[in-house]
């Protein structure tokens, strides 16, 4: 005879960059299992992948995980998180470099209660993905939000190269006042001497569209119970979310 089958509840969430909703269940021992062998190896890429395949399995409607912004993917796995181990989660916060804010030496620790279900994705009031690089010739780009895929930039060997790279993997297309350019009729190189060929000014305003993009981000505020002291920290980046 066959055993019985647990039914999982399932919940719903709302995609940041889109709006849409997704329905998802907890996730079980199974996947609990993934995770955990991604967190012992401290490998970013690892948990990446281990992220990435326990969205696809708890997600009951169709998601692509592999064309996923990385905020919705953090906000995703922080959700799926609180409903499948607990929405709360105790932290130990110390002062940065066992100093307070008045420059006094302390290393003390202190607990700190964090309910995910408060962690949001913020977005700057002055961000879009449409920049216009000439004003004359209504030259711009319109950018797509960058992949865990997109940050392959292995071959970047100067900070300059770094942000290059970002930028023509985060193209979606080129456009002028009389047409549209897409991304995948142009080679590599094509749009790589496009990217070269901006001014200073041009370069950052392509740069700006990632500093002011959507983030999942979170501070933490908490009075020293050693010193007294009040400090804050912000917790950002796939790295800080996964461990909880």
């Amino acid at each position: 005879m066959p055993l019985p089958k647990i039914n999982a509840p399932i919940f719903e969430l709302i995609l940041p960059s889109t709006g849409k909703p997704v329905k998802y269940r907890p996730f079980l021992v199974k996947e609990q299992k993934i995770l955990m062998i991604a967190l012992e190896g401290e490998d970013n890429k690892d948990m990446t992948t281990a992220m990435k395949q326990v969205i696809n399995n708890c997600a009951v409607d169709d998601v692509d995980v592999e064309k996923m912004p990385t905020f919705d993917l953090e906000y995703f796995f922080t959700r799926l998180r609180a409903k499948s181990i607990g929405e709360n989660v105790e932290l130990i916060m110390r002062h940065e470099g066992a100093k307070n804010k008045s420059g006094q030496e302390c290393d003390g620790e202190t607990k700190v209660n964090v309910n995910l279900m408060d962690i949001e994705v913020t977005k700057s009031e002055d961000h879009t993905d449409k920049i216009i690089l000439d004003d004359v010739t209504g030259i711009g780009i319109k950018m797509r939000y960058p992949t865990m895929n997109s940050f392959d930039t292995s071959e970047a060997k100067t900070d300059l190269d770094l942000a290059a790279i970002s930028i023509l993997n985060s193209i979606d297309y080129i456009f002028d006042k009389e047409e549209i350019y897409k991304k995948e009729d142009q080679t590599k190189e094509e749009l790589s001497e496009f990217i070269d060929s901006l001014s200073q000014d041009q370069f950052e305003k392509l740069a700006k569209f990632f500093e002011t993009m959507p983030k999942l981000k979170h501070t933490i505020k908490w009075t020293c119970s050693k010193c007294g002291e009040k400090d804050s920290i912000d917790l950002e980046g796939m790295s800080n979310f996964f461990a909880f």
